[in-house]
């Protein structure tokens, strides 16, 4: 059994099945209290945009030019206006100089890959607009926990082991979007999703599944997730939110993106983007920055081969909505997101660290 599991052995893409210890609770949540739970983040945003534009007036949105194109899409299918801001997520403070508001307007500002603090919240003038923040990548951070925005949102599949899930809340106390029911497909969607977790933490303990058994009905449930009209979160996902313990998650995440970080920082070809401090923010993964996309490239396809499932957060090439700087594109050809959360230890991180190293030394001879 063990040399089975050894084989089986990969790093990266979609959480397998994570029961917590029995004993104990749920961490709290920055939103304890008044909050709308959805099936996905993207049925949370889509939800508050539209009860933007019919109880406030909204017209027009704010987005990041280094951003989900999925996300876009979504954003895009509620009907408003989407007007792009320069963002870059190798720049962890920026005061926002270039949005120009103006009534009927809501600014998405994003926490990306769990590097910002509150700082980066800072906007010149918000007397013409309201703002929405955006906090899937650590949503238990300082900056969402002392969150002045109108609004925050967050995509809680990102950095918890559940199929689906989206919330809402307002830190200023203002009129949420309503509660929405959980559609039949959804609930079939995320149902696929949660027995390929179940699959995949039975196929890496080495029991009788395979690979193609949890692949297929994860790619099958991901297709569908938000999918369809907006709708509510399953009881089941609700009801594994009240038993992980986030907080030591959030320190294991934090521990293995400074071993892997400081595993790589003698190399010339990559940087790892890394946040200002440790102890007040917890990055969601390790994000490399290549040199070059060939490299990038290059490393990434030696990775699958060796079961580390890196992603590209996000790929640009083709945007769904206009305004999108050259600088965000390149950015995007050469960055590459490594997990770094609570399924792996320092070890795995040595590992995919020597991995990456080999692989971007041999590219030369390529």
């Amino acid at each position: 059994m063990k040399d089975c599991m050894a084989e089986r052995w990969e790093q990266g893409s979609e959480f397998h099945s994570i029961p917590a210890a029995s004993n104990i609770g749920a961490d709290k949540f920055p939103w304890e209290g008044t909050r709308v739970l959805y099936g996905s983040g993207r049925d949370a945003l889509r939800a508050l945009l539209s009860h933007g534009m019919s109880e406030r007036g909204w017209r027009r949105i704010h987005i990041p030019s280094y951003f989900c194109q999925k996300v876009a899409r979504a954003i895009l299918s509620t009907g408003i206006e989407v007007a792009v801001y320069p963002d870059r997520p190798d720049i962890p403070l920026s005061h926002h100089d270039s949005i120009k508001g103006k009534p009927g307007d809501v600014v998405l500002l994003v926490n990306s890959f769990g590097l910002r603090g509150k700082a980066y919240a800072s906007v010149a003038d918000r007397g013409d607009f309201e703002i929405i923040e955006d906090h899937s990548h650590d949503p238990w951070s300082s900056w969402a926990r002392e969150s002045d925005a109108d609004w925050c949102i967050a995509s809680l599949r990102k950095t918890l082991p559940i199929p689906d899930g989206g919330v809402v809340w307002s830190p200023m106390r203002k009129k949420l979007p309503t509660l929405a029911q959980v559609t039949p497909e959804h609930q079939s969607a995320s149902l696929e999703k949660l027995a390929a977790m179940k699959l995949k933490s039975l196929y890496l303990s080495g029991g009788p599944a395979t690979k193609e058994d949890f692949r297929r009905l994860a790619v099958s449930g991901e297709s569908r997730i938000a999918a369809g009209p907006v709708s509510g979160m399953p009881v089941w996902t609700e009801d594994l939110l009240q038993s992980f313990p986030v907080e030591s998650w959030r320190m294991r995440r934090r521990s293995n993106h400074e071993t892997l970080c400081d595993a790589l920082q003698d190399i010339f070809w990559v940087k790892a983007l890394a946040p200002d401090s440790y102890t007040a923010d917890t990055p969601f993964s390790c994000v490399l920055i290549f040199d070059t996309s060939a490299r990038r490239a290059f490393v990434q396809e030696r990775l699958v081969e060796s079961h580390v499932y890196a992603a590209v957060l996000w790929p640009l090439d083709e945007p769904a909505v206009d305004g999108i700087p050259n600088y965000s594109i390149d950015l995007s050809r050469r960055m590459l997101s490594v997990h770094c959360d609570m399924r792996y230890d320092e070890r795995d991180m040595f590992r995919v660290a020597a991995m990456i190293r080999d692989f971007g030394e041999a590219f030369h001879d390529a």
